[in-house]
């Protein structure tokens, strides 16, 4: 059911929305953007606690300030995914942990579930999905600093891995080709050898 924004004021209760349409007072659980990559400012669904749409508001720049103002925020804190660039704890909680972390968009503190919250299909990126749904996102494990890295080694989906020991392997192999060939260019010209032995060590260091 399309909602008519003129017809609709919304505000924060606690935890919740609440949306008054047309008179009548309804609880917003959850909001969701029907287009979220190809059309995200239009066409936003509001849910009840049991995931049964109220009504979707197809232009909600058409609603008032406030309303705007605090559908934009929540949407916001929905889709927006922080980058995280350092790791400062991980705490045990039950089956899962406690992160503290510091992010483009300042420091965070959420739980995870499991192992399972962290996915490394693009590696050496990894996304991070909290216990409320709400991601973060790591461009470069192997970047962090080591203090970040050691509190996560446990964690770390097997696709970033095995990357890593994929990207050494391809390193260490183009690096034994390279001192394969110096050798054997010192032995072809004697009286180079000694040149052809210090630019070598060089071009390991």
């Amino acid at each position: 059911m399309n909602l008519d924004p003129a017809a609709i004021s919304l505000k924060k209760n606690g935890d919740k929305i609440e949306a008054l349409i047309h008179g009548k007072t309804s609880f917003v659980d959850r909001l969701a953007r029907a287009f979220p990559h190809s059309n995200p400012d239009q066409f936003v669904s509001l849910m009840d606690e049991l995931g049964h749409e109220i009504g979707i508001i197809e232009n909600p720049k058409k609603l008032d300030t406030d309303s705007r103002n605090l559908l934009e925020a929540e949407l916001k804190a929905i889709y927006f995914v922080p980058t995280i660039s350092a790791i400062t704890s991980v705490v045990p909680k039950g089956t899962g942990s406690q992160w503290t972390v510091d992010t483009d968009d300042g420091e965070y503190t959420f739980r995870i579930l499991g192992r399972d919250a962290l996915k490394g299909d693009e590696p050496p990126a990894i996304e991070i999905t909290d216990e409320n749904g709400k991601r973060y996102k790591i461009d470069n494990y192997w970047d962090l600093d080591p203090e970040s890295r050691d509190l996560t080694s446990d964690l770390l989906p097997d696709k970033v891995v095995k990357a890593r020991y994929y990207t050494r392997s391809i390193s260490s192999s183009r690096s034994g080709r390279g001192r394969g060939s110096s050798s054997r260019g010192g032995s072809s010209s004697g009286g180079s050898s000694g040149s052809s032995g210090m630019g070598g060590s060089i071009g390991i260091r």
